[in-house]
């Protein structure tokens, strides 16, 4: 690993195809990269970015870092995510770390300490972490040249996955006065979009944003609806060995998603007698337990994993041939992420969403246990019902007669690509 004083010493290349293929070995961007990237630079400084899951988003924040002057910031809430991409871009030879809770006091203070000299490119910061004024003013007085945000619709509360760390983000730029914003998101309607641009400040006539990628034509989307559960399990199964072939020698990996903790233990078991190298995943399980499992899923010395919507953010697996999910997700947006983790190496590749008449019942009851309570634990009625919205969305994609590919271009907004056609 190169030294912290040889990672310092960086030529400024300011030709962004040059830093592209010497620090990234990468020979071309897709162009809605280059676009992305073009304007954070030297046109507006303030950009979104939609794209799905795996679209290579994070370059766009990457690539600036590292032939900018200074300490970029990155915003992000998932650690894991983080520990790898920091790991990547040392490997490549660009300065980098991170700051969260899971780290050790002393670790933390010497980061701090060398964040605080001007040791490094790019400091991923968990956003819980600036709800600390002092760690706010000190990042200000490096006058950071870039603030991306990652995983931005997280800020809104008429999305799928709303967190309330990230509604004090407003207040850091304000702060930081950096002079470039990046926002990052793979699920933005777009509603979520207006609510992003309002409370990030990124008023849209003096700000960019770049809708791309959305259409997978290497993912084949189907969905089969049955109430019996006999049939489904069988279809799941069919579909994982469609898929992977023979578990002895199976072509990639596969994720299975389940809507509650118990169901994804029971059908793990099943794909398990399958002989299926199997395991489940859910925020119930000890900490050890899911970090094996995404080791195992990692190293491809697990082939299938059975989750709930706890497992998939920041997998870094590109052979996964099949997604599937034995009950319906709780919206569109949520579903497009995970089946999205499919095919990422631009091979072909399979989504198979099951559904019965028992998804409806079981919905309302996951979103009435779900959050949108006052700090009395009073349930927020609009909060219920924006939630149920949002699965009848999905259910009118189950219903829709139209390619579901398009149906789904349609749902974010995206008007400049098609596949007119497809199942």
């Amino acid at each position: 690993m190169p030294s912290l004083a040889a990672l310092r010493c960086l030529s400024s290349m300011t030709d962004i195809d040059v830093a592209l293929r010497e620090r990234f070995g990468l020979s071309s961007f897709h162009p809605w990269q280059r676009e992305a990237i073009e304007e954070l630079l030297g046109g507006r400084r303030r950009v979104i970015v939609i794209a799905p899951t795996g679209g290579g988003k994070s370059l766009c924040y990457q690539l600036p870092a590292a032939v900018l002057e200074g300490t970029s910031i990155v915003i992000s809430p998932l650690i894991a995510l983080m520990e790898d991409q920091v790991r990547a871009l040392t490997e490549r030879g660009v300065a980098a770390t991170f700051l969260a809770s899971t780290l050790e006091p002393e670790e933390l203070r010497r980061r701090e300490r060398e964040i605080f000299e001007g040791c490094y490119q790019l400091v991923y910061v968990a956003p819980e972490r600036l709800e600390s004024p002092w760690l706010v003013d000190k990042l200000a007085a490096l006058r950071p040249g870039l603030l991306a945000i990652d995983e931005a619709h997280c800020i809104s509360q008429w999305g799928h996955d709303f967190r309330p760390s990230y509604l004090r983000l407003g207040q850091v730029i304000e702060r930081l006065k950096p002079p470039r914003v990046l926002a990052c998101t793979a699920t933005a309607t777009p509603i979520v979009r207006r609510e992003i641009q309002e409370r990030l400040g990124l008023r849209s006539e003096q700000s960019a944003v770049i809708l791309r990628g959305f259409s997978r034509p290497n993912l084949h989307l189907t969905v089969v609806e049955s109430d019996s559960s006999t049939q489904r399990r069988k279809r799941m199964l069919h579909a994982l060995a469609e898929a992977l072939g023979s578990p002895d020698q199976p072509r990639g990996g596969a994720i299975v998603y389940a809507a509650t903790r118990r169901n994804t233990e029971t059908v793990a078991e099943a794909v398990v007698r399958a002989g299926w190298r199997a395991a489940p995943y859910h925020a119930g399980l000890a900490a050890s337990l899911r970090e094996d499992v995404n080791r195992r899923f990692a190293n491809r010395s697990l082939d299938v994993v059975v989750a709930t919507n706890a497992f998939g953010m920041g997998i870094d697996r590109a052979d996964i041939r099949t997604v599937i999910h034995v009950q319906a997700p709780g919206s569109v947006e949520a579903y497009y992420q995970e089946v999205g983790r499919a095919g990422r190496d631009g091979q072909p590749a399979h989504g198979l969403l099951l559904t019965s008449s028992g998804d409806l019942a079981l919905r309302r009851r996951l979103i009435g246990f779900s959050g949108g309570r006052d700090s009395d634990g009073v349930q927020d009625p609009a909060h219920v019902q924006q939630q149920w919205a949002l699965f009848l969305d999905l259910m009118r994609y189950v219903e829709a007669g139209s390619c579901r590919h398009d149906f789904i271009l349609r749902y974010f907004g995206d008007e400049q690509e098609t596949l007119g056609g497809c199942g």
